[in-house]
This record gives structure tokens, C-alpha cells and sequence, in this order.
């Protein structure tokens, strides 16, 4: 199996439409990209119809943003994480090299739901050790460590990412 760097899983039904963020009457424009460079998204896990998490997140998309993934952010708040959408089915493994602080990785399927979890610890040797998804997903997101516990997020629970899309010029 191929190794995704610094990976953490929620895997994502991804959706064009909005699944939150919408600035609720705001005239402000939410942001579209982060600090790091990445695309932002918003993220919302869902049970039975009802919010269960939700979250701002960097989207990683391609090969190097996958390496990339969250090595070297030495804070990451509760409502913050990446989600890497790999846009096919996949079993790649993630590691924590030079990964700062500890996270939990959640793996969605291709109908975003949840097909499971982990928390993952950084690791500064070399090799690190590696965190498999019990079944094949197309989508991973990590948070920070205790987040999904906290959140009372499951297997079974549907994943939506909607990415925030650049406003229009007047």
C-alpha cells in the first residue's frame, strides 16, 4: 500500500453545493484559500439528518498537498482540520512524519460514509509507523486529537464537503 503523508481521515461525499459557512446574512466574504495555500472547505458530519461536527477545513487534492497534509501545524483548533479527497477508492496508509501534535483521522467511503476512525501520534523517527483504514475510502480528515470522540462522531455516521468557491468580481 502506498503511503499518504500526514493524513487525518473523515472521508467526504464531495458536493459542489454548500453544506454550511454560508456567512448567515453576512456581507464579509468567506475566505477560499489558508494561510498554508490550501482550498478551503466546509465540513459537516451528519446522523440520521442531524449535525454531528462541523468543521473548516484545508482541502488536499493531488500528490503533493497529500504529502504535505498538516507536517509542522503546531495548533489546530477544534473546529479546524484537512480533508484529503483522493476523488477514487483507495487504501493508502497515513503517517505522522514530522507531524507536531497528535490527530484523529476519520476514512469516509464513496456515500461519505464513515468506514472508520483512529488517532494517529506524531513521530519525528524515521520510519514512522503507519495507520491503515479498515476498509477501502475515498476520503480521509484529520482533526485534532479528541475531536471526534468529543463530538460522539461513528461508523455509519455521512460525511458532506462542500469547497468554498471564489467570489465574483463586480
Amino acid at each position: 500500500m502506498k503511503k499518504a503523508a500526514a493524513v487525518v481521515s473523515v472521508l467526504v461525499s464531495l458536493t459542489l453545493a454548500g453544506c454550511g459557512g454560508g456567512g448567515g446574512g453576512s456581507t464579509t466574504p468567506l475566505p477560499t484559500t489558508s494561510t498554508r495555500g490550501f482550498p478551503l472547505g466546509d465540513l459537516v458530519v451528519q446522523r440520521g439528518g442531524q449535525k454531528v461536527l462541523s468543521l473548516t477545513v484545508e482541502i488536499a487534492d493531488n500528490a503533493k498537498a497529500w504529502e504535505k497534509g498538516l507536517m509542522g501545524v503546531s495548533h489546530l483548533a477544534s473546529d479546524q482540520g484537512m480533508a484529503f479527497v483522493f476523488g477514487r477508492t483507495v487504501e493508502d496508509q497515513f503517517w505522522m512524519k514530522d507531524t507536531l501534535i497528535p490527530l484523529d483521522i476519520l476514512f469516509a467511503g464513496s456515500g461519505g460514509a464513515v468506514v472508520d476512525m483512529q488517532t494517529m501520534t506524531p513521530c519525528t523517527a524515521d520510519p514512522c509507523p503507519t495507520y491503515a483504514s479498515a476498509q477501502a475510502y475515498q476520503t480521509a480528515v484529520e482533526v485534532g486529537s479528541g475531536v471526534l470522540a468529543r463530538a460522539g462522531v461513528h461508523a455509519g455516521d455521512v460525511v458532506h464537503l462542500s469547497r468554498r468557491a471564489p467570489t465574483p468580481h463586480a
